[in-house]
């Protein structure tokens, strides 16, 4: 495996960190984890909205062990391949290294939203002094569905709470949010109490202020798609991965190329709800107030009012400023005032965006008999049981 890894760092630029157990002769060595990522991945995030989610799954191989991911967010709303990791186990000190490989080898940008699992392990490292996944170099939230489950273990006795909290997550809207909260106090408040150790804006999209793109969750069966096949880290099972995350740059550049020259400017996630919107039949009656605002009243029996400001990019409903672009309360202020909505989504949503993010070039892997010895690397054994003595 380490003459694979060397391989396809001199032939694509793979960034690689180990880490082994050295036994008494220091030629030989017992694996206990490595971090890599593509340089093709570290290109295209640039190209990205700021924004990781980072997640771990177990594999079923011969030698039980965890693989880890970290993953971007494209122009067209699918999870970005970013960076990943094979270890024995899963602790705080793997965890540092993993998110610290991430900061070192893959990127630097400033005002990152990082979504996880509110695991503690991962709560110890970004609440350490110090740590560049605190603000402002990052903005730590949770995955919507973890927390919910977390908290469903925690008071397991009453499925309706749950339901509570899995509905105040996902709402854009403050008064929404807080009326579950006051659901959950009154049913449990030691329920109430467990959430208030969690500022609202760490797991509620309405308290968000738009850091997390409008991502909920973080879906397993869809962030580890590049690695679906991943089982037993083999030197098969890297170049398994390395082909399939070449193909989803081939048919995502291919698929923006194709947009670029039909002149599209967003990408399908965009006009796919301009055109949901254009062919709603609800209809708005809009009212002009003062400051470049809007008042929208959806013309139906519950008579619903939001007010749009176009020049803040902001409606009361909160999917606005969420997720940057226009919700369908200011496309009807837009149609009304017979302006393009385009000029009010984030250019993270570009078709150029998406372009750039998959425009890194796969170069071709030598064949075996051309492969260079890992330099720097003793022979790797197998993970060695608990305890075993001695760091790389």
């Amino acid at each position: 495996m380490p003459n694979l890894m060397s391989v396809l760092h001199s032939s694509n630029g793979l960034c690689v960190d180990w880490q082994y157990d050295r036994f008494p002769n220091p030629e030989f060595a017992s694996f206990r984890g490595v971090f890599w990522a593509f340089s093709q991945s570290i290109k295209g995030f640039q190209h990205c909205r700021p924004l990781i989610v980072v997640d771990s799954k177990d594999l079923n191989g011969k030698y039980p062990m965890k693989l880890m991911i970290a993953s971007g967010v494209d122009a067209a709303n699918n999870f970005f391949p970013l960076a990943f990791a094979v270890t024995k186990e899963l602790s705080i000190d793997i965890w540092r290294w993993f998110l610290t490989g991430i900061r070192e080898k893959v990127t630097q940008r400033k005002g990152l939203c990082l979504i996880s699992s509110p695991h503690p392990d991962i709560l110890a490292v970004i609440n350490e002094p110090g740590s560049l996944w605190q603000e402002p170099w990052a903005y730590h939230k949770f995955c919507l569905e973890y927390f919910s489950t977390q908290f469903s273990i925690i008071f397991p006795d009453d499925p309706c709470l749950w339901n509570f909290v899995y509905s105040a997550g996902p709402t854009y809207q403050k008064d929404v949010f807080d009326s579950y909260m006051e659901d959950i106090e009154k049913k449990n408040p030691e329920a109430r109490r467990w959430l208030d150790q969690s500022p609202p804006h760490q797991w509620a999209l309405a308290y968000d202020s738009g850091l997390r793109y409008g991502i909920k969750e973080i879906d397993p069966n869809i962030i580890f798609t590049v690695c679906q096949d991943f089982q037993n880290y083999t030197t098969g099972d890297v170049m398994l991965m390395f082909d399939e995350l070449r193909t989803t740059f081939d048919t995502s550049l291919s698929f923006s190329h194709g947009s670029l020259n039909r002149g599209d400017v967003y990408t399908e996630h965009v006009m796919d709800k301009f055109e949901k919107f254009m062919t709603d039949s609800i209809t708005y009656v809009i009212t002009p107030l003062e400051r470049d605002s809007f008042q929208v009243v959806s013309d139906s029996l519950e008579k619903e009012e939001w007010i749009v400001q176009l020049s803040d990019s902001t409606c009361t409903c909160g999917e606005f400023q969420s997720e940057k672009f226009p919700c369908p309360h200011a496309l009807a202020v837009c149609e009304k005032l017979k302006i393009n909505p385009l000029q009010y989504v984030d250019d993270c949503y570009s078709v150029e965006r998406y372009h750039k993010t998959y425009a890194a070039a796969f170069y071709p892997v030598p064949k075996v008999s051309a492969w260079p010895e890992a330099w720097g690397v003793p022979t790797l054994f197998p993970p060695s049981p608990p305890n075993s003595s001695g760091k790389a």
